[in-house]
């Protein structure tokens, strides 16, 4: 029989696996090692599920968990990574909408982009995509609510430019 809290991690587990699991590749880029990132935070997650106080949305409390995680991980792995700008191979979490094979293809270019960006403009925009409010970014990230909106729209802006060179010539 299981307990309280495993059931409850469970649930966690469920609703939470593919947004930090693409919280993982936007950090560390190749498959295995986002594997070890993401079991890191599921066992952070799970030795501090009792600690959670409801000061926060469970999933927020998550991300900030995955958040710093990720940068204590990524720190320690980031020679590693300095000359590594590969495409995440693992995007099969990341279904478009549709089948239509243009659709399937610019959803990639645009992960492909988002992967060169630094990590923090990583961070923001997979959560953006994820549509996590700007004050949960904030909350996970530890900068202010008005330095997201900052961020976001330089993001946007460096994305748009990569994107749609053509559009930026004179």
């Amino acid at each position: 029989m299981k307990s309280g809290k495993e059931i409850q991690f469970e649930s966690i587990y469920r609703d939470n696996r593919d947004k930090v699991y693409r919280l993982c590749l936007g950090f560390v880029r190749e498959k295995e090692r986002a594997d070890d990132l993401f079991q890191e935070i599921l066992i952070k997650v799970w030795k501090h599920l009792d600690s959670f106080k409801g000061e926060s949305e469970i999933s927020t409390w998550i991300y900030r968990i995955a958040y710093n995680t990720a940068l204590t991980f990524s720190a320690g792995e980031k020679k590693k990574d300095e000359k590594q700008t590969g495409f995440p191979e693992n995007l099969d979490l990341i279904e478009p909408e549709n089948n239509n094979q243009e659709q399937e293809i610019r959803l990639q270019l645009l992960y492909q982009t988002i992967n060169e960006l630094p990590e923090l403009d990583r961070v923001i925009a997979t959560l953006l995509l994820e549509n996590t409010p700007y004050r949960s970014i904030a909350e996970i990230s530890g900068i202010s609510e008005n330095y997201v909106a900052v961020k976001v729209n330089r993001i946007k802006n460096v994305l748009t430019q990569k994107l749609n060179p053509q559009t930026h010539e004179n």
